[in-house]
């Protein structure tokens, strides 16, 4: 794993890189930050945390991320009790 800032939608936030995660997700608190809609997803998804199992319900669509003056459009899994802004996996 590897940390660092990185540009989500214009707003600078700590995001996590593990390449062992199956999915790449963002907090609540970030999609309410940066103004974003909340969609449901076809069915909840499990999701294996240090804290525990907990389900997702929701997704961000489109989500603009600047990684080395790269830019990336990107949907990500909204988890409820992220603590870290971003965490982006394979």
């Amino acid at each position: 794993m590897v940390g660092g800032y990185i540009q989500v939608d214009s707003v600078l936030v700590f995001a996590l890189f593990d390449p062992s995660a199956s999915h790449s997700f963002i907090s609540a608190n970030l999609v309410k930050t940066i103004e974003r809609v909340k969609c449901p997803t076809r069915k909840p998804l499990l999701v294996q945390t240090p804290m525990g199992e907990i389900q997702a319900y929701q997704v961000c669509s489109n989500i603009n991320l600047v990684v080395s003056k790269e830019n990336f459009t990107i949907n990500l899994i909204v988890l409820e009790s992220l603590d870290i802004p971003l965490v982006l996996g394979n």
